[in-house]
């Protein structure tokens, strides 16, 4: 095994291994999992453990690729429950992902000709960088989406350094996979489209050994790049749409039903501040600017090196600022349709997209005192931005959902879901034949957690509907229904019956009460109002 082999394989298993200490550390010792993350697990666990397990379980709301990896993961369940009940499948996945990340950087360094100590630097400056290793620890959908991110833009580049169509097969199976992670990938993959433009106009066949293409054969070129590239990411778009369409009966499904985001996202109109952001684009502007510029000294590292070696005005820096703009274009995009919650974790992706660019932008420079001087602004730059996201998540009015992990014992998340493991321990105590309608979109903590979930009726059975419409036909003995909150994710059950919470129902009687967070009711026979005749 030679020493690039073996130097690679301790990245990964320096990062894999941290991430891994981190995310038990979070789920067994704090004993808390970002909700999130919980839930992609779930949708993995309700696909081979729930009464009714089918691959359609695993939901049409969020990209399902994070949840099909976790199932190769919860195999072993039964072996160790912890898998499914602390999320820690989702911290194995991460994890994994963390550590491929770091081996690709330093790869691609190699590729670009830095040494090896510069590669491994960069490597290890993103990925021991504290917000980004934190998501490599909590289970979420970030780390395999940036990975796949960080792939499409490092074939790109090669692309436009080489030219070969291997490179640009690959970045398109990269962002096809990127957007079975995460919708992020969209506007990204727009980006990329206008990109290849650029490049094969003003960077490919401009030298004097390249051919020159008339206007015609160039738009040739620039439609079949587009195939190459694009195509397996709209392919899967399609398919998606195919896929809510045969099996939730609706093709946009994952963007519009009680479930999706722009339904969550409701709750906002009753946030003024989100109201004002709503109602004006200059406010949106401003917001998302303060957001980015704390992941943006990578950005302002590659133009100052730009300016100094006079390649400011050179147009592959048009590529860089293109797949930089499509983060925040798309939270611009996303704020005047009023859908987002502007999470300070939405804005992050602008980090990896320059950190992947770095090599080639190196490359680019000769060897010797300018590439380690350019280097150098590199490091500042890195470090600097580990300092301001390390300072950033200790403050709640800048990052309220990572700093959510610095305050476990009195988060409200946290809270809850220590409350919601004993909820399933006290079912599981007191039923064991009996079936529980519940909506899994809000009950997924106790679903994990319950040492037989089969006696749940979820929202992915086949007969949940019609189950909830009617409970006796389809013998359902108890509904579990949370309390329902003004500003919090809506629950079917609450939809179908707004006042049984509170009321009952003359066929269903209260059971049991969880510090009125959660009831059980009874299910029976309706019982005959007063004064009717018998």
């Amino acid at each position: 095994m030679s020493k690039r082999s073996i130097l690679s394989w301790m990245l990964f298993l320096i990062i894999f291994a941290g991430e891994i200490a981190l995310g038990y550390y979070l789920a067994f010792v704090k004993g808390y999992m970002h909700t999130d993350a919980l839930s992609r697990v779930a949708n993995a666990f309700y696909v081979l453990y729930s009464r009714d397990p089918h691959l359609g379980a695993i939901g049409f709301i969020w990209n399902p690729l994070p949840s099909l990896m976790e199932l190769a993961i919860l195999v072993f369940y039964p072996l160790f429950p912890v898998l499914a009940s602390r999320g820690f499948a989702g911290v194995i996945m991460t994890a994994l992902f963390s550590g491929l990340t770091a081996v690709l950087l330093y790869k691609t360094g190699i590729r670009y000709e830095l040494s090896r100590t510069m590669s491994s630097m960069l490597a290890l400056l993103y990925c021991l960088n504290p917000f980004v290793f934190l998501f490599g620890a909590n289970g979420l959908s970030d780390a395999p989406y940036i990975y796949f991110l960080m792939y499409t833009i490092i074939e790109f580049s090669f692309w436009i350094k080489e030219r070969k169509t291997s490179s640009l097969i690959f970045s398109g199976f990269a962002l096809s996979l990127a957007f079975w992670t995460r919708y992020e990938a969209v506007p990204f993959g727009f980006s990329l489209a206008i990109a290849i433009v650029l490049v094969i106009v003003f960077i490919h066949h401009r030298s004097q050994e390249d051919p020159k293409l008339k206007p015609l054969e160039k738009y040739n070129k620039i439609e079949a790049t587009w195939i190459i590239v694009l195509l397996p990411a709209v392919f899967s778009g399609l398919l998606w749409i195919f896929f809510n369409y045969i099996i939730m009966g609706n093709p946009f499904y994952f963007l519009n039903s009680e479930y999706s985001n722009v339904a969550q996202s409701e709750v906002l109109q009753n946030d003024e501040n989100f109201v004002k952001l709503f109602s004006s684009p200059l406010l949106s502007l401003l917001f998302i600017a303060k957001k980015t510029l704390w992941y943006s000294l990578p950005l302002f590292a590659v133009l100052l090196i730009r300016l100094f070696s006079w390649r400011l005005h050179k147009p592959d820096l048009l590529v860089l600022l293109l797949l930089f703009a499509a983060v925040p274009g798309l939270q611009f995009l996303l704020l005047m349709k009023a859908s987002s919650f502007g999470w300070f974790r939405y804005f992050m992706y602008v980090f990896p997209v320059v950190v992947a660019w770095i090599p080639y932008e190196l490359s680019k420079l000769r060897h010797g005192w300018r590439r380690r001087a350019a280097f150098s602004l590199i490091i500042v730059s890195m470090v600097g931005t580990a300092g301001l996201l390390s300072y950033a998540i200790t403050q709640p009015d800048i990052a309220p959902d990572e700093h959510n992990f610095l305050t476990i014992e009195t988060n409200e998340y946290a809270k809850q879901q220590r409350e919601e493991r004993v909820i399933a321990k006290w079912i599981d105590d007191h039923f064991t034949t009996e079936t529980i309608l519940t909506d899994s979109s809000n009950a997924f903590t106790i679903l994990v957690n319950s040492r037989n979930a089969k006696k749940f009726l979820i929202t992915s059975d086949y007969d949940f509907r019609p189950a909830l419409l009617d409970p006796l036909k389809y013998k359902v003995d108890y509904i579990l229904i949370p309390r329902p909150f003004r500003n919090g994710p809506k629950s079917a059950i609450n939809m179908a019956y707004p006042d049984l919470y509170d009321n009952g129902s003359a066929w269903a009687t209260l059971y049991h009460d969880f510090d009125n967070q959660w009831r059980l009711y009874k299910v029976h026979e309706p019982e005959p109002q007063r004064g009717a005749i018998q």
